[in-house]
């Protein structure tokens, strides 16, 4: 069996940070330690290559708590801790250059979270931690001062360890939910999971005659008919439903409220005009065009295959030609391009989340993430209960949890030579 001083559980975004953090640590305060991180892919990092598009979307200028959910309130002191300029300058003396692009997102220089994963995994080289790949943790068991983790592949033993094994979103990447039960073995509640982040299904017949169709709308969830939340961005139809940005914010919602009322989305495909105003154009349209085809009445306003599809929502009959329409079919064509809905079946399950909401309560860890059960073990990223919305605002948090657990992990050798 190996013996390690710091033992981390994941070797994503926040169990790297994490031990690079705990070693830089222990270098500057002269704290002689082996470090090790145990994942269960063949390489670390697989799953952040796939953040962004490939890109990486590091952090957001944007950073407050209304971008993210869950336990907001406990998280707010690590965030004015940990700021995006923080997360910025980490990176810079690491070695990366990072630029602020669109809606304050920031992401590497280069475009590349490749080059994300080569920095820290130089890191890591550089300070002496050691990667144990294919090592799928199975069970935890803690005697005296000292954690042992079993795997099928065998055993290790270490003073400390961390836990940032992810959730259970994207578990083609590797993180299947494994932490929970283990977390839940040493003390720990979870609350509700759920998968966040992801398409919103609605009755196939509607969404799969627009499917490949995008439009820039505003889009309102609506429980028992009240609204809910509005996000505007561009909605994406598919086979399943409906995906985009600004559907995955709503998504979160989805799996909060999916036992209430009835659940729906409603688009508004012109959110710069009145519903009067479409009323206008329509009535303008059927007289300069009242020979196009009238399933074309709307080609020029919105996505043409969306615009067929709202007229076939709005009307039972549709006449052949533009200048057949009476008064109360542009009505209808008015009304339904400001509000035009799909009731809410559910989402994609959590192969296609990008995070997982609900998770260990904040309250059961101290201002340095170390559990209040179980002392000796920090938690990071994923597995607490924090989740945010699309914009880098899920990797800051697996960055300063990471930095805060492994930075505190390392002090604590120092204090408590003798044991935890």
């Amino acid at each position: 069996m190996e013996y390690y001083d710091i033992g981390i559980i994941g070797g994503g975004a926040a169990g790297l940070m994490a031990a690079v953090c705990a070693a830089q640590e222990c270098r500057k305060n002269r704290i002689p330690a082996r470090i090790a991180v145990l994942e269960a892919n063949p390489r670390v990092g697989k799953k952040l290559l796939a953040t962004g598009n490939g890109r990486c979307n590091l952090t957001n200028r944007n950073l407050s708590a209304e971008h993210y959910h869950g336990d907001t309130d406990l998280a707010m002191p690590l965030f004015k801790k940990y700021t995006t300029q923080r997360i910025i300058d980490q990176f810079s003396s690491l070695g990366l250059l990072c630029r602020e692009r669109e809606e304050g997102r920031i992401y590497p220089n280069n475009l590349q979270a490749s080059a994300v994963l080569d920095i820290l995994r130089f890191q890591l080289e550089i300070l002496g931690v050691k990667s144990l790949t294919d090592f799928h943790a199975a069970t935890v068991k803690k005697s005296g001062a000292t954690f042992t983790v079993h795997s099928q592949s065998g055993a290790v033993s270490a003073k400390r360890l961390i836990f940032a094994c992810g959730g259970k979103a994207y578990p083609q990447f590797g993180s299947n939910g494994s932490g929970y039960p283990i977390l839940k073995s040493l003390g720990h509640s979870l609350t509700e999971l759920f998968p966040a982040l992801v398409q919103v299904k609605t009755d196939p017949a509607r969404a799969k005659p627009l499917k490949g169709a995008r439009s820039a709308v505003c889009a309102t969830l609506l429980a028992g008919g009240k609204p809910v939340k509005t996000v505007c961005g561009e909605v994406q139809f598919t086979e399943n439903g409906l995906s985009g940005i600004c559907i995955f914010e709503l998504s979160r919602l989805v799996g909060e409220l999916k036992a209430a009322k009835k659940l729906e989305i409603a688009l508004d495909l012109l959110p710069d005009y009145t519903e009067e105003e479409v009323f206008a154009m329509l009535k303008a349209l059927r007289e300069t065009l009242g020979l196009m085809p009238a399933e074309e009445l709307l080609g020029g306003c919105v996505n043409k295959l969306v615009g067929r599809g709202v007229i076939r929502a709005a009307l039972r009959r549709i006449p052949r030609q533009a200048n057949e329409y009476c008064t109360d079919d542009l009505k209808a064509i008015a009304k339904t391009v400001k509000d035009f809905r799909f009731e809410v079946t559910g989402t994609l399950s959590w192969k296609d989340a990008q995070v997982t909401a609900g998770g260990v309560p904040l309250k059961e860890v101290d201002e340095n993430l170390q559990s209040r059960f179980c002392p000796g073990l920090y938690l990071a990223g994923e597995l607490l209960n924090i989740d945010g919305d699309c914009g880098g605002f899920n990797l800051h948090w697996a960055w300063s949890t990471g930095m805060a657990a492994g930075t505190a992990c390392a002090l604590s050798l120092r204090k408590n030579k003798g044991g935890t």
